[in-house]
């Protein structure tokens, strides 16, 4: 009677075993689905469920036909034991599983499990079907068969190279997480591995003959996996395990470093710009691949600030391969230094790409220089021929046109003084510059006799072109020329609810009609060069700074220049 209650709880067990193998395995995928260790899980899990559920079945069959027939349905159990270490190797890293080329990973663990498989579905050299007393039909294992005992072998290996895979990454890894997940893994394979050697080994040894013990195993093993995800966050993504991913998905190369310089992590990009293969980097010291003054460089800025940016290197004497190298300080939960993380871009492209365009603006701008020079230089000798001509006219006819002839060579000028004055935006570096300075500098240049010029001006600084004082200059001066008499001109400044600040200039001319307020500051519009209004806007617009008119036409022009929060500040807050 007990042998029989033993036997049914066991016939049980493979179909309780199939159940929580398969809510395992989904509730797993569910967690990360582009996780290559939650799906290989889940194609172990679903592959147990297969082996346990043919298990049941084959045991409750009724008769020789329907065990013979289930024996040959569960036959490719053994990829599933293949599937197991495919997912081992993948969950520690082993550098087997990241290999680019997976028909190394198919000789060595699908082919001859796929061989095993199939001698069970075409041969009875594994299995056979017999009839015991007071079993019934069962299964009865060749041991005599050197199959039998070439698939036993093949099954140790596998798993002894599963269990060693899991307890070197249990005493290697640092992360304490991944050590318990590491050290819990390997317990339930060693769980499966001993339920598996009962079975394959012992008990066909002898004589006796019961369902599976692996299935007995398969539950313990879960049961350790649910702990292992509910106490240290097995399968769940994070930081720790969102790092392989990080790594294969970024263009640039990555290196990750302990706190003594040695490489602990990288990607395939980091490989390709220090040409050499990932394998080789993993475990090299990070002052071997650097040029020495790089590596001071890098090294010193990271202990003492935390953080270093784009610092180029020519990793390679002799060769034009430029790196871009920035990084970061890594320290543990302690605050002790744990690492360092460097970013290395390929920059030999972009740096070529800007000499070429240096090189092109050079040439550009010294053919323009030649030209603006050459015509100035016509300009002149035409200008005293007309002036010639002028002189010694006797009809009054042909002096209109001589005179039309030389407003329009003045014209000519002012673009020509427009085009050098344009080319210098931008030449060089935009630079903090005292608001009232320039716009005290932009009047001053502008003759302004009978104007009554006030000025409240804030005690800031704005990061804009050198060339901003032009700005002041030509808003002054388009108010003389195009607002008729006027007899004030006011500029004052305030802050904004949003922090920019606002440079208001404002007159009492004619204004500018509501029609013209966008044109004005378009190239040739208006009744002088048209050109003034359109400078100024492509100088304020190298930093990020607005101006448009906002007076009304008949009372005057109002000017509203917009510095954004960043781009203005008080001196008194870069003197601490």
């Amino acid at each position: 009677m007990y042998v029989t209650i033993i036997f049914t709880v066991l016939v049980f067990t493979c179909l309780i075993s199939a159940f929580i193998s398969c809510a395992l395995g989904f509730f797993v995928l569910a967690k990360n689905t582009s996780s290559a260790v939650n799906r290989l899980f889940f194609a172990m899990m679903i592959g147990a469920t297969y082996w346990a559920l043919g298990e049941y079945l084959l045991w409750t069959a009724n008769g020789a036909e329907g065990v013979h027939f289930w024996l040959k349905v569960t036959a490719f159990w053994p990829l599933v034991l293949a599937i197991t270490a495919h997912f081992v190797l993948t969950f520690t890293g082993r550098p087997l599983a990241r290999e680019k080329h997976p028909l190394i990973l198919l000789a060595i663990l699908y082919t001859p499990a796929l061989i095993v498989s199939l001698l069970g579905v075409f041969t009875d050299s594994l299995y056979t079907v017999g009839l015991r007393p007071g079993a019934g039909w069962i299964y009865i294992p060749a041991l005599q068969s050197l199959a039998y005992r070439a698939t036993g072998i093949y099954i140790f290996v596998v798993m002894l190279w599963a269990i060693y895979a899991t307890m070197a990454s249990w005493q290697q890894t640092r992360q304490e997480r991944i050590r318990h997940q590491s050290r819990l893994v390997s317990i339930g394979l060693v769980i499966l591995l001993v339920c598996g050697c009962l079975s394959w080994v012992f008990f066909p040894y002898a004589g006796i003959h019961i369902p599976n013990d692996i299935f007995i195993g398969m539950v313990f093993f879960s049961l350790i996996i649910v702990y292992s995800i509910q106490r240290y966050g097995l399968f769940t993504l994070s930081p720790e395990t969102a790092v392989p991913d990080i790594l294969r998905t970024m263009p640039d190369g990555v290196l990750i470093t302990d706190s003594e310089g040695m490489i602990l992590l990288t990607n395939a990009p980091a490989a390709k710009i220090l040409k050499t293969s990932q394998k080789n980097l993993q475990g090299k010291q990070i002052q071997a691949i650097l040029p020495e003054s790089i590596y001071t460089t890098i090294q010193s800025s990271l202990f003492t600030q935390g953080t270093v940016s784009d610092v180029e290197a020519v990793l390679y004497q002799g060769e034009n391969s430029v790196a871009s190298i920035s990084g970061t300080l890594v320290r543990d939960p302690s605050g002790e230094i744990a690492g360092f993380v460097l970013i290395i871009r390929d920059v030999t492209d972009r740096r070529a790409a800007e000499k070429a365009l240096q090189v092109a603006n050079e040439k550009i701008s010294i053919l323009s220089q030649m030209t603006r020079h050459d015509v100035s230089n016509l300009l002149t000798a035409l200008s005293g021929y007309l002036d010639l001509l002028l002189v010694k006219n006797d009809n009054p006819e042909n002096g209109v046109y001589l005179t039309a002839c030389t407003g329009i060579l003045e014209k000519i000028s002012r673009h020509l003084q427009f085009s050098r004055e344009y080319e210098q935006i931008g030449s060089i570096e935009p630079t903090w510059q005292h608001l009232d300075e320039l716009i005290t500098r932009g009047i001053a240049a502008c003759p302004h006799e009978g104007i009554t010029v006030t000025t409240h001006i804030a005690p800031v600084e704005i990061y804009t072109d050198p060339l901003a004082f032009k700005v002041m200059y030509n808003l002054f001066e388009n108010a003389i020329r195009h607002g008729g008499h006027i007899s004030r001109f006011d500029v004052w400044t305030e802050i904004q609810y949003d922090g920019t600040l606002l440079v208001v200039f404002e007159d009492d001319g004619l204004g500018v009609s509501n029609e013209n307020k966008k044109r004005i500051f378009e190239y040739g519009f208006g009744s002088h060069t048209g050109i003034g209004l359109s400078l100024a806007r492509d100088i304020l617009l190298m930093t990020g700074i607005w101006i448009a008119e906002t007076g009304k036409a008949g009372k005057g022009a109002r000017f509203e220049i917009s510095v954004p929060r960043g781009a203005w500040r008080s001196p008194r807050a870069t003197t601490g």
